[in-house]
């Protein structure tokens, strides 16, 4: 449970603050599965290399397609997979009693890999905690993140990171962190509200313009939310369909095993 309630602008925080040494930080469990995946895979993805190169120099196309489509996809998941075990091996949070330690990412998306840095704020240099939601994905699919950074004394910033509200990281809840770091050093925690981002800019790092923080009222986050069930609910309605017309096809179908539906299997045999 948070030491320190959400506040408006320039309100002060709560003055329930804990004491002692508090560590964020990934457990054996989770580094040992993400390590034991990414490396049972990797096999798997390095030869789809040599199987591409030799198909295209001897050109042969029927198949090549799929494949290519296949290593895209396969080449997405184990970035995917590739960031998460960095974060695991490498994040960590340390509350002291006068300072924090932060090894974070600066960056997001691939960016983060080579952006991780370590930095002890001493309290007495914060001067507060900003908050804030980004919503991405337009009108297709929007998805919303709520991210919390440390904002120093001097005019810079360290950013903790970004959460789902709807399925928080136990090991690094970044708003939890920063409502923390603002109890402990007695500093308020500033509320931006509700800000558009493109996903295409935050994921390559590149950093947005003032046209690209629209800030959004909770009206608009309301609507947000009732495009992004009306399209999921769309997405699984066309996946049930396709399956279903799938599984129908085949049953029906005189191509390969499917003839294994008809009566013992001999329909394949018999023609």
């Amino acid at each position: 449970m948070s030491e320190a309630t959400t506040t408006k602008s320039g309100e002060a925080p709560g003055p329930k603050v804990a004491t002692g040494r508090r560590v964020y930080a990934s457990g054996t469990l989770r580094k040992v599965v993400f390590s034991l995946v990414f490396l049972m895979l990797l096999p798997f993805f390095v030869s789809l290399g040599p199987m591409l190169y030799a198909r295209l120099s001897q050109g042969q196309w029927v198949g090549t397609t799929g494949l290519i489509v296949l290593s895209a996809g396969f080449l997405f998941i184990m970035a995917l997979l590739l960031i998460e075990l960095v974060s695991s091996i490498r994040g960590r949070v340390v509350l002291g009693e006068k300072a924090v330690r932060i090894r974070l990412p600066q960056s997001r998306g691939v960016l983060s890999l080579f952006s991780y840095r370590t930095t002890d704020i001493p309290y007495e240099d914060i001067e507060a905690v900003e908050v804030r939601r980004e919503i991405y994905g337009g009108s297709l699919a929007p998805v919303i993140m709520k991210g919390a950074r440390v904002c120093l004394k001097d005019g810079s910033h360290i950013k903790l990171g970004y959460i789902s509200e709807r399925n928080v990281d136990p090991a690094f809840p970044f708003v939890e962190i920063g409502e923390r770091i603002a109890a402990r050093a007695n500093v308020p925690i500033i509320d931006v509200g509700d800000v558009r981002r493109s996903a295409f800019k935050k994921t390559f790092g590149v950093r947005a313009s003032l046209d690209d923080q629209d800030v959004l009222t909770a009206t608009d986050v309301a609507a947000v939310n009732r495009r992004h069930n009306r399209v999921i609910m769309l997405l699984v309605s066309v996946l049930v369909v396709l399956v279903s017309l799938g599984v129908f096809s085949s049953h029906n179908s005189d191509i390969g095993h499917a003839s294994l539906f008809s009566s013992g299997g001999s329909g394949t045999a018999g023609r």
